[in-house]
């Protein structure tokens, strides 16, 4: 389930399209949706599509208001759920609707909801009142049909004995079946966004999941980075191994995503636990700039990307800038031309911003523009580099 998070501020702006987010994600991860999204701090934002998710929620949470917390609380509670209770869900929530003489479910209501599924009966395949009454008539459902007698039953019209009984229980007809009340009460186990944001799970700045690699089918372990020297001893003490180069990563969380995406099997660990160590000195602003200079820099390897942490002085990071198109029209601008004039119509601002931006040495990634600053002290440290047999702007 995928949901698209969108800053208010630029929903004037054509080009921009937010950012996309896997749910249910971890704290790290949303930061980074909001990251790219350039939804900062207070800033207002907004969900506009929900990709994937089940049509019952879909439709419902594009009319109410939520935060994106509360849905990942959600996407939590639906990811386990397989077909069958999907469909008892959906019956829930529509006789939630029906309870409440067609009220629109809030987000709260279906959290809730999803804790008292037990209070409810599906009848799979039910779904008009003529099915339903036939299957109340079958079945002695109604007491008020007790006493009377079969030659009679037989002349009544199932259609509004089911209808009857739907409006005296209150229950409702998804796709799937009839769904109705089958126990008073109703457990209140969300009641907002502080609880939800309670869910996610603890901060991380890298975690590896480690195994012996002289044994594939052996015990994995999740190793949370940075940690100390006596820590990676006692992990090695527990794999019985002699030191941290036996290990072998097997899966990994960061809140820097690159990791996640280029982090080998056979990574150095003492290197990611250095760069670890680098990444939880970071204020979140230059976490936020390490992510675009990284991004800017291409992947070449954890070393390059250590070597970076102690260089983001010398990179420059606009987190405003969101596309080639937007930054075309504001150069113009700068140079007082009216974009909005006709002569302008089939002008592409696209091509003109992407040729500026050359012109720049900037770069637009997923976190805004980023170039690099070339300062006399950092053509100092190239040259000094360079005597050295390597350069500044080269991969180490």
């Amino acid at each position: 389930m995928y949901v698209t998070i969108v800053a208010t501020k630029y929903g004037n702006c054509p080009e921009y399209q937010g950012a996309e987010l896997k749910v249910p994600a971890t704290r790290e991860a949303i930061q980074d949706a909001m990251d790219r999204a350039r939804a900062q701090g207070d800033e207002a934002y907004r969900m506009i599509t929900f990709r994937d998710w089940p049509s019952f929620l879909r439709e419902r949470l594009s009319k109410i208001e939520t935060d994106i917390q509360e849905v990942n609380f959600l996407a939590s509670r639906v990811d386990g759920m397989n077909q069958e209770g999907l469909s008892q869900y959906e019956g829930v929530l529509a006789c939630i609707e029906t309870e409440r003489e067609g009220q629109e479910c809030s987000i709260k209501d279906l959290i809730n909801a999803s804790y008292n599924m037990e209070r409810f009966e599906l009848m799979p395949g039910v779904v008009t009142d003529a099915g339903l009454g036939e299957h109340a008539v079958d079945g002695d459902f109604m007491r008020l049909l007790q006493d009377i007698p079969d030659e009679v039953i037989e002349l009544l019209d199932l259609s509004k004995v089911g209808q009857c009984l739907r409006r005296s229980e209150k229950g409702a007809f998804t796709k799937d079946g009839y769904c109705f009340r089958s126990s008073e009460g109703w457990r209140e186990v969300h009641s907002g966004r502080k609880q939800s944001e309670q869910a996610l799970k603890t901060e991380l700045i890298l975690s590896v999941c480690i195994r012996n690699r002289d044994s594939p089918e052996g015990v994995e372990k999740w190793l949370f980075l940075p940690c100390s020297d006596e820590e990676l001893t006692s992990v090695c003490e527990c794999f019985h191994v002699p030191n941290i180069s036996r290990f072998q990563i097997t899966g990994i969380y960061s809140r820097i995503p690159a990791l996640e995406e280029h982090i080998g099997p056979d990574e150095d660990i003492g290197a990611l636990n250095e760069l670890a160590e680098k990444l939880k000195a970071m204020t979140p602003e230059e976490c936020l700039k390490y992510k675009a200079v990284l991004e800017f820099d291409g992947w070449s390897s954890v070393e390059r990307a250590l070597w970076l942490t102690d260089r983001l002085e010398y990179y420059v990071f606009d987190p405003a800038q969101i596309s080639y198109a937007d930054y075309g029209r504001e150069c113009l601008e700068n140079l007082e031309v009216d974009c909005s004039d006709p002569a302008f119509r089939n002008f592409s601002f696209y091509e003109y911003g992407m040729a500026q931006y050359e012109a720049a040495g900037m770069k637009l990634t997923s976190y805004g523009a980023v170039s690099l600053d070339l300062e006399p002290d950092l053509s100092e440290r190239e040259k000094n580099s360079q005597q050295m047999g390597g350069s500044l702007c080269q991969t180490m």
